[in-house]
This record gives structure tokens, sequence and C-alpha cells, in this order.
């Protein structure tokens, strides 16, 4: 039987989410009850205007999507510490030095130091000129249940709000490696207070399955929160291996 390893609670004062696929909410909604909605739209790129261009040009797609979910909730809940969350990272940079050091044996290095994996997270301080608390994680499938768990000990430390940024850039088609890809990229922007609207319980059990055959676990559980925020379920179950999480809304 699996036991109970946490359980956590906490409202949301406010989330956004912004992806390549998505212009509005209202594709967003269309996409939550039937997720084949995102594969016919073309490509899209927030156009980031309270930021001048010199700036946005530095941006990856996940900085950029960042900046677009995440800059007026951060701007209506200032002085939250951020705890940022990505299992890509800046995956698909990092393979673009790769072709440059090939090609001509040298690498920028601004494109290199902006290809570590809290970059994102670096560059958003910097551009909202904010010195608060920061936490980068490198996550795996269950990233932003990570996330949260992190926000919410911020929360149980004395902090009054936590600004929780999941994003993930899936390495393009292009590059024939094996991996496993999100189906588009995003990023999701959340502010968590002190509350019980949202319940998380971490379960785990010691009968792990058996690697052979299994498929790649999906670690864009981030898109999966926004389904959830959007149906208006009042709880969802995902399993990675010998864990399983519990998402509730209470009340």
């Amino acid at each position: 039987m699996p036991s109970i390893i946490c359980r956590f609670h906490f409202d949301i004062a406010a989330w956004r989410v912004s992806g390549s696929k998505m212009r509005d909410m209202a594709q967003w909604a269309k996409w939550a009850e039937c997720p084949d909605f995102a594969d016919g739209l073309p490509d899209v790129r927030p156009e980031l205007p309270f930021l001048p261009a010199m700036q946005r040009r530095r941006l990856s797609k996940a900085a950029r999507l960042v900046c677009d979910a995440a800059w007026d909730i951060a701007s209506a809940h200032p002085g939250s510490p951020v705890v940022y969350a990505s299992h890509d990272g800046e995956m698909a940079r990092s393979f673009d030095l790769w072709l440059e050091l090939l090609k001509s044996h040298t690498v920028s290095p601004t494109s290199f130091g902006l290809s570590v994996h809290n970059a994102t997270a670096g560059q958003w301080s910097i551009l909202r000129q904010d010195m608060s608390e920061q936490t980068a994680l490198a996550v795996c499938a269950d990233g932003v249940e990570t996330a949260l768990a992190e926000a919410a000990s911020l929360l149980e430390e004395g902090c009054g709000s936590v600004l929780v940024l999941a994003a993930d850039d899936p390495l393009p088609e292009g590059y024939a490696v094996s991996a496993t890809r999100a189906p588009f990229a995003y990023a999701l922007a959340m502010v968590l207070t002190k509350g019980t609207r949202y319940s998380l319980t971490l379960s785990a059990s010691d009968d792990m399955p058996s690697e052979a055959g299994m498929l790649p676990e999906a670690y864009w559980s981030g898109l999966e929160w926004v389904r959830f925020l959007l149906n208006g379920s009042r709880e969802c179950r995902r399993v990675y291996r010998n864990r399983e999480w519990l998402w509730q809304r209470n009340g």
C-alpha cells in the first residue's frame, strides 16, 4: 500500500499561462477540453512591449514566455520570492552552442552564460531589478509539484506570497536525438499564498515497476496543472513510477 509522504495546502492569488501555440485564454480553454486543439495552430511569439528591444533579443523562448506569463501578476504582488522550475531548461540554446562550436570553434560568452539552467531566473531578476530570494530547480517529471512544495515551504517560513514559475521549451524536432519532448513551449506563473483552497498529497510505494517496456514519463505537469485549473475538476491523480501525487480543489 502506498504511504503518505507529505500533504500541504495553499491558495492561488493569481495565475497566468503563456505558450507558443495559444494566443489567449479562449484558446487555452479549448485546449483544456481537447489537447489536440493545439496541433493545428501556428507558433506565436509574445511581443513583450514593456521591455526594451535589446533586452527582448537576449531572451530565449522559455524566458520570453515566462516574462509574458508573470510580468503583470508579479507587479501586483511585489516582493514575492521566486521558485523557478524547468525540466528542459536552456537545452535548445545549449544545442545551438554545440553547432556554433563545431562551425567556428568558439562560442559567444553571452550565449554561453545564458545557457545555464538558472539563466531565466537570473534574467527575470535583472529585468525587474528584483532582489527577492530566488530558487531555480532542475526537475524531473513531477516538476510543478516539486515547485509547489518548495513554495509551500517558503509560505510556512513566513513569506506572505511566493511566485511560482514553471517553464519548458522542448528540444526542436530538427535535432535527431532520442528525447521526450513537451507538446509545445509554455510558461505557467502562479502567486501562492497561505490557505486551504488547494491541496497536494504525495504518496510513495516500495513496489517500483520494472523499467523494461516503460514509456518515457510525461514531464510537462505544468500543462496538466493548467488543465486542472481550467476544467473545474475537483481532483486529479498523477503517477510517476513509484510516486503518486493527488491534486485537490477544496471548497
